[in-house]
């Protein structure tokens, strides 16, 4: 057996934070009551300078069972346990070129646990060259972590694959968006699109964009690193232009020089009164296996949208929780491609993708001010970690009648939906307050008779805390929605599911407004004390997803569990 890292000589100090629990891009669950306690990564106050060390861990180098590999795919890792381990010995994935004495600068990591002889890690493309390390404590597993072993290095099989493919409403019935990454902009980016797959007979060129770490507003999302920023490649837009209304369309987008996607299909949404839509809607996702309910979840609603006809899916705030750490995009965009790739994935702003408090020049809103919408009464943070929505800007697109991602809407059949955005001033003598009632008040309700709103924070929850953005948006939204006749308001933020009866100023009537809390997308659930308000008809705190039926008399909603895909709550709404 090789002998690796008995004696280490350290060339510096090393101390490092706790291991991020947040941090997990490459499919690692990282729960603090799993770490040993002491968990820090290094556990020493300090270390001297030019000082031996020694550990008596004995490991042969880590074997991989790919160099190469593709996105989402899967890479195991062996090695022969050792008897002298410590119970936070770690195997962590790194940049090749991160120095070995710095063990807490991985991109990923995993403990190992006693006796463990492998491990599997679902790779994403983030257009690097990678490496596995192992770790381990000297001083009889109290002291500062030395570096045992490591494998080969391990790279994507091609940089400039085309990955996280995905769709967006443009503004007219016949127009689609198509996006892709790849590590270049050498070539123009393409898709090829027709009826039949082994005949893509349409071809159209579509343009690059990528960000910096000094585009965004502060904070990490600032700092180069593999905890926080790296290079997010380049994000190809195609818009497909001329589409048949309830038509399959196949396509692939790429390039001969780098490689086309697999072949996928869409149907383009509908456009008549007479039509029948299916919508999947929530929201507070993340990645998964951080939020353990997330990827259920997206593989829940990957089997409706396959099999039920989904005309879209509404992501109503709070999308990948990155929060300035970039890898963590790539992840989240590799958790949803398979649905994205198939139906339009239509984005609303939430405090994580948004909330910053400097660098207002830089917000791609426009909002004035050093850190946007801020008065007093409200408890906007930094929750986005300075991202403020940059890198969602960027990756996502919908129609351009309002102001970007951040409020905006669309028709789909029977239905015309309407985003708008809590982060933002929506009092009365804001600008968003007055593009919200235009948009409402131009709605021809004999072409859609369903209205339905989406916003991220809650205008209505039974949870049991003080909230004045919630009474701030019931004294100037909630008589807007009532004075237009919007029929659903979708929201999240709280991190539950609950169901109003029609609801005016806190009290059930018969033109009110049914207000449903959708957000239990995927992240951790809010386990709080829920009061028992008159107007709620329905709550639970589980991780869901919702499907909405409808036609131009009749609107179904229906609430499924996530753990057994059981219906949990259903109402009609009738015209």
């Amino acid at each position: 057996m090789k002998m690796l890292g008995v004696f280490i000589f350290l060339i510096g100090t090393i101390q490092c934070k706790e291991h991020l629990s947040i941090n997990g891009p490459f499919g690692k669950s990282h729960l603090t009551v799993e770490i040993p306690s002491p968990f820090n990564c290094n556990r020493s106050i300090g270390t001297f300078s030019h000082f031996i060390r020694s550990t008596n861990v004995e490991i042969t180098d880590l074997q991989v069972s790919l160099t190469r590999y593709l996105n989402n795919e899967e890479v195991y890792v062996s090695w022969i346990p050792s008897s002298n381990s410590c119970k936070d010995d770690f195997i962590g994935i790194y940049f090749i070129e991160t120095p070995q004495i710095e063990p807490c600068n991985y991109l990923d990591f995993e403990f190992v646990k006693e006796g463990e002889n492998n491990s599997t890690w679902l790779m994403i493309n983030i257009r690097h060259q990678l490496q596995f390390r192992y770790y381990s404590r000297d001083e009889n597993c109290n002291g500062t972590y030395q570096f045992i072993a490591n494998s080969s290095m391990i790279e994507p099989f091609n940089y400039n694959e085309p990955i996280h493919v995905h769709l967006a409403f443009g503004d007219r019935y016949d127009q689609i968006y198509v996006s892709y990454l790849t590590n270049s902009n050498e070539i123009i980016p393409k898709c090829q699109y027709g009826f039949d797959p082994s005949s893509l007979n349409f071809q159209v060129n579509g343009s690059s964009i990528t960000y910096q770490a000094s585009d965004m507003c502060e904070g990490k999302a600032n700092i180069t690193g593999p905890q926080t920023f790296i290079n997010p490649g380049y994000i190809h837009t195609i818009l497909l232009e001329d589409l048949r209304p309830s038509t399959i369309y196949y396509y692939r987008v790429g390039s001969d020089e780098h490689g086309w996607s697999s072949i996928n299909k869409f149907i383009n949404r509908p456009s008549s009164i007479d039509d029948e839509v299916n919508l999947i809607a929530y929201g507070d996702m993340g990645v998964s296996p951080i939020q353990s309910g997330a990827k259920p979840t997206i593989d829940r609603i990957l089997s409706r949208v396959i099999s039920n006809n989904v005309t879209a899916v509404l992501h109503i705030g709070d999308v990948s929780y990155a929060r300035g750490i970039a890898a963590l995009w790539d992840a989240f965009m590799s958790q949803i491609e398979a649905t994205t790739s198939r139906v339009p994935y239509m984005v609303g702003i939430g405090n994580h993708e948004y909330d910053h408090v400097t660098g207002g020049e830089k917000d791609p809103s426009g909002a004035p001010g050093p850190g946007g919408f801020r008065p007093e009464w409200g408890n906007y943070g930094y929750d986005s970690g300075g991202e403020c929505a940059v890198p969602m800007v960027h990756r996502f697109h919908s129609p351009s009648n309002g102001n970007g991602l951040f409020w905006y809407s669309f028709d789909i059949g029977p239905i015309h939906i309407l985003y708008y955005s809590t982060e933002h001033d929506f009092l009365p003598t804001s600008t968003q307050y007055v593009w919200l009632e235009k948009d409402l008040q131009s709605v021809n309700r004999s072409r859609t008779p369903w209205l339905i709103v989406g916003s991220h924070r809650p205008m209505y929850s039974s949870l049991t805390y003080k909230d004045l953005i919630k009474e701030k948006l019931q004294e100037y939204i909630e008589p807007l929605l009532y004075k237009y006749h919007v029929d659903l308001h979708l929201f999240a933020h709280i991190h539950s599911y609950e169901r109003s009866c029609p609801v005016y100023k806190n009290t059930c009537v018969s033109d009110g407004i049914t207000q449903v809390l959708i957000g239990m997308g995927g992240h951790d659930l809010t386990q709080g004390t829920y009061s028992d308000e008159k107007w709620s008809i329905y709550h639970d705190i589980e991780f869901g997803y919702t499907h909405i039926w409808a036609n131009k008399t009749q609107l179904i909603f229906n609430y499924y569990h996530t753990k057994d895909d059981k219906l949990a709550d259903q109402f009609h709404l009738n015209k």
